[in-house]
């Protein structure tokens, strides 16, 4: 398959001929949940990067392997792991449900990254939660290539995976959806503006997304979700802020509405 050099090509190849039957472009965006224009500027070659829950959910539909569609390298088919990764991933549909991750076959392959999971603690996107980072529940086992193409930024080694609790965020994270957690990005004195952070504030572990507005001291605290009634934003100076004792910022929420 070395013809096979850009997305463009790999992405004809999985829907043209790999398939018993070709798959339309219609049909691909419909899973994937964007709109046609963008299949083809993928299939055109306009687009020449596919990165994250696009890429996760174009190598489900097509039953591919992600690294092999992103970047030409391993073998079309996923292995296990990667098929579990994948199949993770929701459909373009609307629904709710939570990943189980399994134990890696191989725990000990050197290519792999180890992350620790704290099955038992939630950050609750609303009022909040009693409880905290304490004993590890279970490491996941991944890729680190895996963890880019699902839109992973962040050195592996700052991250830990939590659960959300509840709606106030949707639609950016489903409730009981894993979080992957950056803990090297806490100090409140170089947050990165807009984006959601998991921190502790009397006693409980919250989620929400942060404003600093530096000229007016002041700092907003945000839900995503649009019913501001239930979820309404809060509002603290910026030393209000020193307060706060932060956990890390959000990277990644596996699943999504």
């Amino acid at each position: 398959m070395n013809e096979l050099k850009t997305l463009a090509q790999r992405l004809r190849y999985a829907m043209d001929v790999l398939p018993p039957k070709k798959i339309k472009g219609v049909d691909l965006a419909r899973a994937v949940g964007v709109k046609p224009p963008s299949v083809s500027d993928w299939l055109s070659g306009k687009s020449k990067t596919m990165e994250g829950e696009n890429l996760l959910r174009t190598a489900k539909f097509l039953n591919i392997n992600p690294v092999w569609l992103a970047t030409g390298s391993g073998d079309i088919k996923p292995n296990s792991l990667i098929q579990n990764e994948i199949q993770s991933v929701p459909d373009s549909a609307v629904r709710y449900a939570p990943v189980r991750f399994v134990e890696a076959k191989n725990p000990n392959n050197k290519n792999h990254v180890r992350i620790p999971i704290y099955r038992d603690v939630k950050a609750s996107c609303g009022d909040g939660v009693e409880n905290f980072l304490e004993d590890v529940s279970d490491y996941l086992e991944i890729d680190p290539e895996l963890l880019k193409l699902m839109g992973v930024r962040s050195n592996s080694k700052n991250l830990k995976i939590i659960y959300s609790a509840e709606y106030s965020m949707y639609p950016t994270v489903a409730p009981d959806s894993p979080l992957f957690v950056d803990v090297s990005d806490k100090d409140p004195n170089n947050l990165k503006n807009g984006n959601v952070y998991v921190f502790t504030h009397n006693h409980e572990l919250r989620m929400k997304r942060i404003f600093v507005s530096y000229g007016s001291n002041t700092v907003k605290l945000t839900s995503d979700n649009p019913d501001k009634n239930r979820y309404p934003d809060e509002f603290i100076t910026n030393e209000q802020l020193n307060e706060i004792n932060f956990i890390g910022r959000l990277e990644l929420a596996l699943i999504r509405p």
